[in-house]
């Protein structure tokens, strides 16, 4: 016969691993998605084993101890990771593990330190011939890692509350509101833990119904927020070193979206490259001295980007591009700035055009978290082969509108010998178009020079 609530359990947990998976579909180059994914994949085992052990046989004690085992250290890491992803989200924070640096090697020590102890401390209680349970050691870990990885989850969120975008901390209000679901859902299974056997034993199904619903209502809180966008987990925008003292050369103004129509794609990177490198072209700060040789926190000089209220930073860019990104790094300098490679080949920085969703779900999050963004795509005929052309014009539409309400700018490469005259116009509609081999000065670049 089918045990109820095991099925109830594994329901629960498979909801949590649902929002686990979107996460990371949505954004699968996220730190912050794949440690997620990670901590829903063990709270499913926990669910899966859990339920098990204590229906299995008294004789039978290495199965049952076996089933504990898995639950218990799946619960232990589940509950580290929950915390950890507070080191990469909202607010992204250095975290790397090929190369290994400091903080990647911490976290990988306290898991390994977190499986140790659950190796170590998972027993059985058979000292009811009815009933197995999990020993008071094994317990009394698991309530306290749980416990401590709220307050570290807590402490970190919010200590980024100051450098978090509107965007940035909704997302991390909503993880918090999810953890705190899981927690008061468990609070009668912690409770039926500690008292004595006859109370215990009463309270026990009402404590499952809580820890399964606490479980169900948290993984559709999350999977409903990342599916809607209200909690996101993309790549944090990065700003390129400073070339030097010198404003950009060129003026694009924000929540526009500029159409390149160039052959090659060199005119659209000589102006992004210089945005992301130069100071502001409107910065009020003209005897400032920005020097990156230093963390900011030991230069005492005055830095126009530190002190600015209008965009609360350097200019934050991102590319979408045709050609192989470390030649695009090595031809226009390009350190930190994301750069994804329209390709079938797989790869980590690779994007099949063909899924166009996926890539519009990834500029959108982008532009959403960046404070100063700019964006370049250059490779919208290619879109076109791997896509119809008004899959694509949707697309680029949707890029658009997000542009124009999230502050950002938006260049556009296109080389208009590929396109019809009718689908070059609706390409061109409500953007500015830029000629480079324009003979008047004016039509180079529609704003000020």
């Amino acid at each position: 016969m089918i045990d109820v609530p095991w099925l109830v359990f594994v329901a629960s947990g498979a909801i949590c691993l649902g929002a686990g998976m979107m996460a990371w579909m949505k954004n699968p180059r996220s730190k912050a998605a794949s440690i997620f994914l990670v901590s829903m994949m063990f709270i499913f085992v926990a669910t899966s084993t859990g339920p098990l052990f204590p229906i299995v046989s008294p004789d039978n004690a290495g199965t049952a101890r076996s089933l504990a085992t898995a639950c218990i250290v799946s619960i232990l890491i589940s509950e580290t990771l929950l915390w950890m992803l507070a080191i990469v989200f909202p607010v992204e924070r250095r975290l790397s593990f090929r190369p290994i640096n400091l903080a990647g090697a911490a976290m990988l020590s306290i898991l390994a330190v977190t499986v140790g102890l659950g190796l170590a401390f998972t027993d059985l209680d058979l000292s009811d011939p009815d009933r197995i349970r999990i020993s008071t050691e094994a317990r009394a870990l698991v309530l306290t890692v749980a416990a401590t990885s709220m307050m570290l989850a807590m402490i970190l969120v919010l200590s980024v509350r100051a450098k978090a975008s509107d965007v940035q901390w909704r997302s991390g209000t909503i993880y918090l509101a999810g953890l705190w679901v899981l927690a008061i859902g468990g609070t009668l299974f912690a409770l039926g833990s500690f008292v004595d056997s006859g109370v215990g034993t009463s309270i026990e199904p009402l404590a499952q119904i809580s820890l399964a619903t606490g479980l169900a209502i948290s993984g559709l809180i999350f999977a409903y927020s990342i599916a809607s966008g209200q909690m996101v987990m993309t790549v944090s925008p990065a700003t390129e070193a400073s070339r030097s003292s010198e404003k950009a050369t060129y003026r694009l103004l924000h929540r526009h979206v500029y159409l390149v129509e160039e052959e090659k794609p060199d005119f659209s990177f000589e102006i992004f490259s210089d945005i992301l490198k130069g100071r502001c072209f409107d910065c009020s700060n003209d005897d400032a001295f920005p020097c990156e040789s230093l963390e900011c926190s030991a230069c005492k000089l005055p830095c126009p980007c530190r002190t600015c209220t209008k965009y609360k930073s350097r200019p934050q860019g991102m590319v979408v591009t045709r050609q192989f990104p470390n030649d695009v790094r090595e031809e226009h300098f390009l350190q930190t700035t994301p750069i994804l490679w329209l390709s079938t080949v797989s790869g980590k920085d690779n994007m099949d055009p063909a899924k166009l969703n996926l890539l519009t779900d990834y500029l959108v999050n982008f532009m959403d978290r960046s404070h100063n963004g700019v964006v370049l795509v250059d490779g919208l005929e290619y879109l076109v082969t791997s896509n119809d052309f008004n899959r694509v014009l949707k697309a680029i539409d949707r890029w658009t509108e997000c542009a124009m309400t999230s502050d950002c700018r938006l260049i556009l490469s296109l080389d208009p010998r590929t396109f019809e005259k009718k689908e070059l116009a609706l390409l061109e509609k409500n953007k500015e178009v830029v000629r480079p081999d324009a003979k008047e000065k004016w039509q180079v670049i529609p704003e000020r020079i």
